[in-house]
């Protein structure tokens, strides 16, 4: 795991990467635009700054955009407590970032993980207030998405992101399994979905007092990081942070 390794090591594969970068520079994972050798997030400058409600205000549990920056939305605060203590978004899933996700899912272009998790790092590093934690989980696909798609980019990400900190977190691959294929999400509605993932996640190692960051591509109405939660809260996890590139409103 990364967390294992000593600054010495850390410093070496930072200047690895750079290195690498001075051979073949970067492009910006938007716009193409070349970028400075070691430049984080893997996007220039512009379309940083003009990501799609990058800096909207949100609700801190859920995620969705408010008037006003809130411990909890009109929603949230109805509800109860929830399985996630709070929701990191990096932005809304809106052009042009939506096709950098899609290019990544669904055009196997693997080293578009690299980007979108350094962008995951900026946005926990970020928070305000700060948000502790002592591992990243991602969300697991099933094995026949898997066989599909040839990698988990949710792992991929939470791999890019640890990378990408100054201090890594370890990567607690194969904690969370998805124990049941299910249907898409896309058309259902919200009822429909919590059924449609009840019952789809394992976890097999016990996390007691563990800090959890639940890596993710997209979140839409949050049943799938409910229900992955709620099984980490059920394994021991202390708390559950969604860490997700974009949110739908």
């Amino acid at each position: 795991m990364h967390a294992a390794l000593g600054p010495p090591l850390r410093r070496a594969r930072r200047r690895l990467g750079r290195w690498f970068d001075h051979l073949a520079p970067r492009g910006c994972a938007t716009c193409g635009a070349w970028l400075a050798p070691g430049a984080l997030p893997g996007f220039c400058v512009g379309c940083l700054a003009e990501l799609p409600g990058a800096r909207r205000p949100r609700c801190a549990r859920c995620g969705q955009p408010t008037d006003r920056w809130a411990p909890a939305c009109t929603a949230c605060a109805g509800a109860g407590a929830d399985a996630v203590d709070a929701t990191l978004a990096a932005a809304d899933y809106a052009p042009p970032l939506d096709r950098v996700v899609t290019a990544l899912k669904f055009g196997r272009r693997l080293a578009l993980a690299r980007p979108l998790g350094e962008l995951l790092a900026a946005r926990w590093l970020g928070a305000l207030p700060a948000v502790p934690l002592d591992g990243l989980v991602p969300v697991p696909l099933g094995a026949r998405r898997l066989a599909q798609r040839g990698f988990n980019p949710s792992l991929e990400m939470a791999r890019a992101m640890s990378a990408a900190l100054p201090v890594p977190l370890p990567v607690l691959r194969g904690r969370l399994r998805r124990v049941r294929e299910t249907s898409p999400q896309s058309g259902l509605g919200l009822a429909e979905r919590r059924r449609n993932l009840l019952g789809c996640f394992a976890c097999d190692a016990r996390l007691d007092g563990l800090r959890i960051g639940l890596v993710d591509d997209v979140m839409t109405s949050g049943s799938t990081v409910a229900e992955a939660a709620r099984v980490l809260r059920a394994a021991g996890a202390a708390s559950v942070v969604a860490i997700v590139v974009a949110r739908t409103a």
